[in-house]
Protein backbone atom coordinates (compact mmCIF):
# COMPACT_ATOMS: atom_id res chain seq x y z
CA UNK A 1 0.00 0.00 0.00
CA UNK A 2 2.78 2.41 1.01
CA UNK A 3 4.67 1.38 -2.12
CA UNK A 4 1.65 2.08 -4.33
CA UNK A 5 1.13 5.45 -2.64
CA UNK A 6 4.74 6.38 -3.26
CA UNK A 7 4.39 5.47 -6.93
CA UNK A 8 1.15 7.47 -7.22
CA UNK A 9 2.76 10.40 -5.47
CA UNK A 10 5.59 10.29 -7.99
CA UNK A 11 3.14 10.28 -10.90
CA UNK A 12 1.24 13.24 -9.48
CA UNK A 13 4.47 15.17 -8.95
CA UNK A 14 5.48 14.53 -12.56
CA UNK A 15 2.05 15.58 -13.75
CA UNK A 16 2.20 18.91 -11.89
CA UNK A 17 5.68 19.44 -13.26
CA UNK A 18 4.45 18.85 -16.80
CA UNK A 19 1.54 21.20 -16.32
CA UNK A 20 3.89 23.88 -14.97
CA UNK A 21 6.23 23.57 -17.95
CA UNK A 22 3.36 23.66 -20.47
CA UNK A 23 1.79 26.56 -18.68
CA UNK A 24 5.06 28.45 -18.78
CA UNK A 25 5.44 27.76 -22.49
CA UNK A 26 1.85 28.84 -23.15
CA UNK A 27 2.34 32.06 -21.20
CA UNK A 28 5.56 32.80 -23.06
CA UNK A 29 3.83 32.15 -26.42
CA UNK A 30 0.93 34.48 -25.52
CA UNK A 31 3.33 37.20 -24.49
CA UNK A 32 5.11 36.77 -27.82
CA UNK A 33 1.80 37.06 -29.71
CA UNK A 34 0.90 40.17 -27.75
CA UNK A 35 4.19 41.76 -28.68
CA UNK A 36 3.80 40.71 -32.30
CA UNK A 37 0.26 42.09 -32.16
CA UNK A 38 1.58 45.42 -30.96
CA UNK A 39 4.12 45.50 -33.77
CA UNK A 40 1.44 44.73 -36.36
CA UNK A 41 -0.74 47.52 -35.07
CA UNK A 42 2.20 49.90 -35.31
CA UNK A 43 3.08 48.82 -38.86
CA UNK A 44 2.94 51.63 -41.48
CA UNK A 45 3.04 54.33 -38.81
CA UNK A 46 5.81 56.75 -39.79
CA UNK A 47 8.63 57.04 -37.23
CA UNK A 48 9.66 60.54 -36.30
CA UNK A 49 13.35 59.82 -36.67
CA UNK A 50 14.57 59.67 -40.25
CA UNK A 51 11.06 59.33 -41.71
CA UNK A 52 11.19 55.52 -41.44
CA UNK A 53 8.44 52.96 -41.25
CA UNK A 54 8.83 49.61 -39.44
CA UNK A 55 7.27 46.37 -40.63
CA UNK A 56 7.92 42.99 -39.02
CA UNK A 57 6.96 39.47 -39.98
CA UNK A 58 7.62 36.80 -37.36
CA UNK A 59 11.06 37.30 -35.86
CA UNK A 60 12.44 39.13 -38.92
CA UNK A 61 12.30 42.95 -38.88
CA UNK A 62 12.25 44.85 -42.21
CA UNK A 63 13.12 48.54 -42.07
CA UNK A 64 12.09 50.67 -45.09
CA UNK A 65 13.44 54.20 -45.42
CA UNK A 66 11.05 56.42 -47.44
CA UNK A 67 12.77 59.69 -46.66
CA UNK A 68 15.01 59.47 -49.73
CA UNK A 69 12.05 59.01 -52.09
CA UNK A 70 10.14 61.81 -50.37
CA UNK A 71 13.10 64.15 -50.74
CA UNK A 72 13.39 63.25 -54.42
CA UNK A 73 9.68 63.96 -54.99
CA UNK A 74 9.95 67.30 -53.21
CA UNK A 75 13.00 68.26 -55.24
CA UNK A 76 11.26 67.26 -58.46
CA UNK A 77 8.15 69.27 -57.54
CA UNK A 78 10.26 72.28 -56.59
CA UNK A 79 12.20 72.11 -59.87
CA UNK A 80 8.92 71.85 -61.81
CA UNK A 81 7.52 74.96 -60.13
CA UNK A 82 10.74 76.90 -60.66
CA UNK A 83 10.73 75.97 -64.35
CA UNK A 84 7.13 77.17 -64.74
CA UNK A 85 7.90 80.42 -62.92
CA UNK A 86 10.84 81.02 -65.27
CA UNK A 87 8.58 80.42 -68.28
CA UNK A 88 5.95 82.76 -66.81
CA UNK A 89 8.54 85.48 -66.31
CA UNK A 90 9.94 85.11 -69.84
CA UNK A 91 6.46 85.10 -71.34
CA UNK A 92 5.39 88.12 -69.30
CA UNK A 93 8.32 90.31 -70.33
CA UNK A 94 8.00 89.26 -73.96
CA UNK A 95 4.29 90.15 -74.03
CA UNK A 96 4.85 93.34 -72.03
CA UNK A 97 7.44 94.37 -74.62
CA UNK A 98 4.94 93.67 -77.40
CA UNK A 99 2.50 95.97 -75.56
CA UNK A 100 5.05 98.80 -75.73
CA UNK A 101 6.31 98.75 -72.13
CA UNK A 102 9.94 99.49 -71.34
CA UNK A 103 11.89 97.29 -68.94
CA UNK A 104 11.19 99.45 -65.88
CA UNK A 105 7.45 99.57 -66.54
CA UNK A 106 7.30 95.83 -67.22
CA UNK A 107 9.20 95.09 -64.01
CA UNK A 108 6.73 97.15 -61.96
CA UNK A 109 3.75 95.30 -63.46
CA UNK A 110 5.41 91.92 -62.97
CA UNK A 111 6.08 92.73 -59.31
CA UNK A 112 2.37 93.33 -58.82
CA UNK A 113 1.56 89.82 -60.04
CA UNK A 114 4.24 88.31 -57.80
CA UNK A 115 3.20 90.30 -54.74
CA UNK A 116 -0.38 89.08 -55.17
CA UNK A 117 0.90 85.52 -55.80
CA UNK A 118 -1.13 85.29 -59.01
CA UNK A 119 1.03 82.35 -60.13
CA UNK A 120 0.47 80.55 -56.79
CA UNK A 121 4.16 79.82 -56.22
CA UNK A 122 4.62 78.14 -59.59
CA UNK A 123 1.33 76.25 -59.88
CA UNK A 124 -0.43 78.56 -62.35
CA UNK A 125 0.68 79.25 -65.91
CA UNK A 126 0.48 82.69 -67.54
CA UNK A 127 -1.82 82.14 -70.51
CA UNK A 128 -2.34 85.68 -71.80
CA UNK A 129 -1.61 89.28 -70.89
CA UNK A 130 -3.29 92.54 -71.88
CA UNK A 131 -1.81 95.93 -70.91
CA UNK A 132 -3.62 99.03 -72.13
CA UNK A 133 -5.83 101.88 -70.94
CA UNK A 134 -9.00 99.87 -70.29
CA UNK A 135 -11.07 102.59 -68.58
CA UNK A 136 -9.87 105.41 -70.88
CA UNK A 137 -8.44 107.67 -68.16
CA UNK A 138 -4.96 107.92 -69.67
CA UNK A 139 -3.42 105.32 -67.34
CA UNK A 140 -2.44 101.83 -68.44
CA UNK A 141 -4.24 98.89 -66.85
CA UNK A 142 -3.37 95.21 -66.82
CA UNK A 143 -5.38 92.03 -67.40
CA UNK A 144 -3.65 88.69 -66.78
CA UNK A 145 -5.16 85.26 -67.42
CA UNK A 146 -3.69 82.20 -65.68
CA UNK A 147 -4.55 78.51 -65.54
CA UNK A 148 -3.30 75.36 -63.87
CA UNK A 149 -1.54 73.47 -66.72
CA UNK A 150 -2.43 70.17 -65.03
CA UNK A 151 -6.06 70.93 -65.99
CA UNK A 152 -5.43 72.07 -69.55
CA UNK A 153 -8.53 72.09 -71.79
CA UNK A 154 -10.84 71.89 -68.78
CA UNK A 155 -13.22 74.82 -68.35
CA UNK A 156 -13.26 76.77 -65.09
CA UNK A 157 -9.69 75.90 -64.06
CA UNK A 158 -8.17 79.37 -64.18
CA UNK A 159 -8.60 83.04 -63.36
CA UNK A 160 -8.53 86.46 -64.99
CA UNK A 161 -7.07 89.27 -62.88
CA UNK A 162 -8.08 92.84 -63.70
CA UNK A 163 -5.73 95.56 -62.45
CA UNK A 164 -7.61 98.82 -62.99
CA UNK A 165 -5.90 102.00 -61.77
CA UNK A 166 -4.71 101.59 -58.18
CA UNK A 167 -7.68 99.45 -57.09
CA UNK A 168 -7.30 96.02 -55.58
CA UNK A 169 -7.17 93.48 -58.44
CA UNK A 170 -10.50 91.92 -59.35
CA UNK A 171 -10.35 88.13 -59.83
CA UNK A 172 -12.81 86.72 -62.37
CA UNK A 173 -13.61 83.02 -62.10
CA UNK A 174 -16.30 81.05 -63.89
CA UNK A 175 -16.88 77.28 -64.09
CA UNK A 176 -18.03 77.57 -67.71
CA UNK A 177 -15.19 79.73 -69.03
CA UNK A 178 -12.18 78.37 -70.98
CA UNK A 179 -9.03 79.88 -69.46
CA UNK A 180 -6.48 78.02 -71.58
CA UNK A 181 -6.55 80.06 -74.81
CA UNK A 182 -5.93 83.72 -75.62
CA UNK A 183 -8.23 86.49 -74.43
CA UNK A 184 -9.64 89.32 -76.54
CA UNK A 185 -10.76 92.50 -74.76
CA UNK A 186 -12.81 95.59 -75.66
CA UNK A 187 -14.17 98.35 -73.45
CA UNK A 188 -16.51 101.34 -73.57
CA UNK A 189 -19.44 103.03 -71.86
CA UNK A 190 -22.05 100.99 -73.67
CA UNK A 191 -25.02 101.91 -71.45
CA UNK A 192 -24.05 105.63 -71.16
CA UNK A 193 -24.06 105.71 -67.35
CA UNK A 194 -20.58 107.18 -67.01
CA UNK A 195 -18.93 103.85 -66.12
CA UNK A 196 -16.78 101.60 -68.28
CA UNK A 197 -17.87 98.12 -69.37
CA UNK A 198 -15.25 95.52 -70.23
CA UNK A 199 -16.09 92.80 -72.74
CA UNK A 200 -13.83 89.79 -73.23
CA UNK A 201 -13.89 86.41 -74.95
CA UNK A 202 -11.89 83.20 -75.34
CA UNK A 203 -12.24 80.20 -77.58
CA UNK A 204 -13.22 76.78 -76.20
CA UNK A 205 -12.62 73.23 -77.35
CA UNK A 206 -15.74 72.62 -79.46
CA UNK A 207 -15.42 71.24 -82.96
CA UNK A 208 -17.51 72.00 -85.99
CA UNK A 209 -17.95 75.38 -87.59
CA UNK A 210 -16.09 77.94 -85.52
CA UNK A 211 -15.76 75.80 -82.41
CA UNK A 212 -17.29 77.23 -79.25
CA UNK A 213 -16.60 80.74 -77.99
CA UNK A 214 -17.37 82.24 -74.61
CA UNK A 215 -17.76 85.94 -73.92
CA UNK A 216 -18.57 88.01 -70.85
CA UNK A 217 -19.31 91.65 -70.05
CA UNK A 218 -18.34 93.32 -66.73
CA UNK A 219 -19.17 96.84 -65.55
CA UNK A 220 -16.34 98.61 -63.70
CA UNK A 221 -18.11 100.74 -61.10
CA UNK A 222 -17.21 102.02 -57.62
CA UNK A 223 -13.82 100.26 -57.70
CA UNK A 224 -15.46 96.88 -58.32
CA UNK A 225 -16.97 94.75 -61.09
CA UNK A 226 -20.52 93.61 -61.76
CA UNK A 227 -21.71 91.32 -64.51
CA UNK A 228 -23.91 92.44 -67.40
CA UNK A 229 -25.70 90.29 -69.96
CA UNK A 230 -26.09 90.01 -73.70
CA UNK A 231 -29.46 89.46 -75.39
CA UNK A 232 -29.68 85.74 -76.05
CA UNK A 233 -32.05 82.92 -76.91
CA UNK A 234 -29.93 80.37 -75.05
CA UNK A 235 -27.65 80.29 -72.02
CA UNK A 236 -26.73 76.62 -72.37
CA UNK A 237 -23.21 76.09 -71.01
CA UNK A 238 -23.15 79.87 -70.52
CA UNK A 239 -22.98 80.53 -74.27
CA UNK A 240 -24.80 83.49 -75.82
CA UNK A 241 -26.55 83.10 -79.17
CA UNK A 242 -29.45 84.27 -81.30
CA UNK A 243 -31.22 81.46 -83.15
CA UNK A 244 -31.12 81.68 -86.93
CA UNK A 245 -32.90 79.36 -89.38
CA UNK A 246 -31.02 78.92 -92.66
CA UNK A 247 -33.42 78.11 -95.49
CA UNK A 248 -32.37 76.75 -98.86
CA UNK A 249 -34.36 78.55 -101.55
CA UNK A 250 -35.53 77.03 -104.81
CA UNK A 251 -33.16 79.24 -106.77
CA UNK A 252 -29.63 77.80 -107.08
CA UNK A 253 -27.02 79.09 -104.58
CA UNK A 254 -29.61 81.14 -102.75
CA UNK A 255 -30.51 81.05 -99.05
CA UNK A 256 -32.46 83.08 -96.56
CA UNK A 257 -31.74 83.63 -92.88
CA UNK A 258 -34.75 83.95 -90.59
CA UNK A 259 -34.29 85.41 -87.09
CA UNK A 260 -37.28 84.52 -84.85
CA UNK A 261 -35.93 86.84 -82.13
CA UNK A 262 -36.44 89.83 -84.45
CA UNK A 263 -38.98 88.19 -86.77
CA UNK A 264 -36.96 89.29 -89.79
CA UNK A 265 -35.61 87.50 -92.89
CA UNK A 266 -32.55 88.33 -95.01
CA UNK A 267 -31.91 86.80 -98.45
CA UNK A 268 -28.28 86.02 -99.41
CA UNK A 269 -26.22 84.06 -101.92
CA UNK A 270 -23.86 81.18 -101.09
CA UNK A 271 -22.76 77.96 -102.78
CA UNK A 272 -25.04 74.91 -102.53
CA UNK A 273 -23.73 71.52 -101.45
CA UNK A 274 -26.92 69.84 -102.64
CA UNK A 275 -29.03 71.06 -105.53
CA UNK A 276 -32.29 72.60 -104.32
CA UNK A 277 -35.41 70.51 -104.84
CA UNK A 278 -37.74 72.33 -102.49
CA UNK A 279 -37.65 75.27 -100.13
CA UNK A 280 -36.61 73.91 -96.74
CA UNK A 281 -34.70 74.63 -93.54
CA UNK A 282 -31.22 73.13 -93.95
CA UNK A 283 -29.03 74.77 -91.31
CA UNK A 284 -28.63 77.45 -88.72
CA UNK A 285 -26.19 79.19 -86.40
CA UNK A 286 -23.34 77.37 -84.71
CA UNK A 287 -21.65 77.92 -81.32
CA UNK A 288 -22.97 81.35 -80.38
CA UNK A 289 -21.54 84.88 -80.39
CA UNK A 290 -17.91 85.54 -81.22
CA UNK A 291 -15.59 88.29 -82.52
CA UNK A 292 -16.43 91.12 -80.11
CA UNK A 293 -15.98 94.56 -81.68
CA UNK A 294 -16.65 98.03 -80.34
CA UNK A 295 -18.69 100.08 -82.80
CA UNK A 296 -20.51 103.40 -83.02
CA UNK A 297 -24.27 103.31 -83.57
CA UNK A 298 -26.29 106.50 -83.97
CA UNK A 299 -24.00 108.55 -81.80
CA UNK A 300 -23.48 105.95 -79.06
CA UNK A 301 -21.16 103.04 -78.36
CA UNK A 302 -22.27 99.47 -78.99
CA UNK A 303 -20.85 95.99 -79.35
CA UNK A 304 -20.85 94.03 -82.60
CA UNK A 305 -20.87 90.23 -82.46
CA UNK A 306 -20.92 87.54 -85.15
CA UNK A 307 -22.50 84.13 -85.56
CA UNK A 308 -21.37 81.41 -87.94
CA UNK A 309 -24.11 80.13 -90.28
CA UNK A 310 -23.99 76.73 -92.00
CA UNK A 311 -26.05 75.01 -94.69
CA UNK A 312 -27.20 71.58 -95.83
CA UNK A 313 -23.66 70.18 -95.69
CA UNK A 314 -23.55 70.44 -91.88
CA UNK A 315 -21.37 72.68 -89.64
CA UNK A 316 -18.40 72.37 -92.00
CA UNK A 317 -20.55 73.84 -94.80
CA UNK A 318 -19.95 77.49 -93.91
CA UNK A 319 -22.22 79.95 -95.68
CA UNK A 320 -22.08 83.32 -93.97
CA UNK A 321 -21.74 85.42 -90.82
CA UNK A 322 -24.79 86.84 -89.13
CA UNK A 323 -23.74 90.19 -87.64
CA UNK A 324 -25.51 91.92 -84.74
CA UNK A 325 -25.07 95.34 -83.09
CA UNK A 326 -26.09 95.38 -79.42
CA UNK A 327 -26.62 98.36 -77.12
CA UNK A 328 -27.38 98.59 -73.39
CA UNK A 329 -29.58 100.96 -71.42
CA UNK A 330 -28.91 102.39 -67.96
CA UNK A 331 -31.22 99.78 -66.40
CA UNK A 332 -28.79 97.12 -67.77
CA UNK A 333 -31.27 95.89 -70.37
CA UNK A 334 -29.84 95.10 -73.80
CA UNK A 335 -31.25 94.89 -77.30
CA UNK A 336 -30.23 94.17 -80.87
CA UNK A 337 -30.55 97.35 -82.93
CA UNK A 338 -29.24 96.08 -86.26
CA UNK A 339 -28.33 92.84 -88.01
CA UNK A 340 -27.13 91.79 -91.46
CA UNK A 341 -25.47 88.90 -93.34
CA UNK A 342 -21.92 88.75 -94.70
CA UNK A 343 -21.14 85.75 -96.90
CA UNK A 344 -17.93 83.76 -96.45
Amino acid sequence: MDKQWQQSKGYIKKAFLLVGVCGGMLLTACEGQEKDGNRIQEAHIPKEEGGKEEQETGDVGIIQDFSHNNDKDLEKEKAKKEELMKKNEDRFFRMAGDAGLNETEATDYYKKLCEDNVFQDGIMKLVDLYIDDVDENGQKDMVAMVQNPEDEFRYGTGYIYFYINEDEPYCFEDEQYPFYSSISIISGDFDRDGNIEIGFESRGTGNGGTGDWHLRLLKYKDHSMERMDFPSDSYEDDERSIDIQVIQELQENTYSAYCPHLDETILFEAENKVEPGERRIVGGNSRGFLNLERVEYEGRQGIQVSEYLYGEGGPSHGLAWAKFIIVWEKDKSSRIVQWWIETL
